[in-house]
């Protein structure tokens, strides 16, 4: 498959112990244009060295080629008054918290309600960093990519180039 394509598959994906972490049916498949960061990068890998419809793979991709690496200290601090949903705290929970710089919301695990502090911990960790991924893929559509194809990281990289140009050379500091 070419990088490009836009592909419509079903998967399974299982962690080491075998329990199921998603999936896609035939009733309601996956469907990504590869070269778009549509996809955990692993998995995508996996995926472009696949060329037909109805070919069937099962491949496990490490922690680096999924989520990343579990970090223990990846947590925040945040105290009881600044959460909206304080009736509805508690550990395990998922909820989204948005950044004070730019507002983007991330998502994150309520691990501890600190009542003593008045502060809530969250851990800030995908929920599946830190682990393998197995997952039994079926295509079942491939569409060829577009003439003109430009991928997300090509994309990136010329409007880097493009913002360097126009707002002055800051070389490897400039994101």
């Amino acid at each position: 498959m070419q990088l490009g394509s836009t592909v419509t598959l079903t998967y399974t994906g299982k962690l080491d112990d075998g329990t199921v972490f998603g999936y896609a049916t035939a009733e309601e498949p996956m469907k990504f244009q590869t070269g778009m960061d549509m996809a955990i990068d692993g998995f995508e890998a996996a995926i472009l060295e696949m060329n037909e419809v109805g070919e069937k793979k099962t491949f496990t991709i490490d922690e680096y080629a999924a989520y990343g690496e579990y970090l223990d200290d990846f947590t925040a601090r945040i105290p009881m008054e600044q959460i909206p949903v304080r009736h509805e705290l508690k550990v395990g929970k998922r909820i989204w918290l948005s950044s004070s710089k730019d507002g983007s919301p991330t998502p994150a695990t309520i691990i501890e309600i600190d009542k003593d502090n008045g502060e809530v911990v969250f851990d800030l960790n995908h929920p599946l960093a830190g682990k393998s991924l197995t997952f039994e893929v079926e295509i079942l559509e491939i569409e060829d990519a577009p003439e003109n194809f430009v991928s997300a990281r090509e994309k990136a990289e010329h409007l880097k180039e493009q913002s360097k140009l126009l707002g002055g050379d800051q070389g490897e500091s400039y994101r």
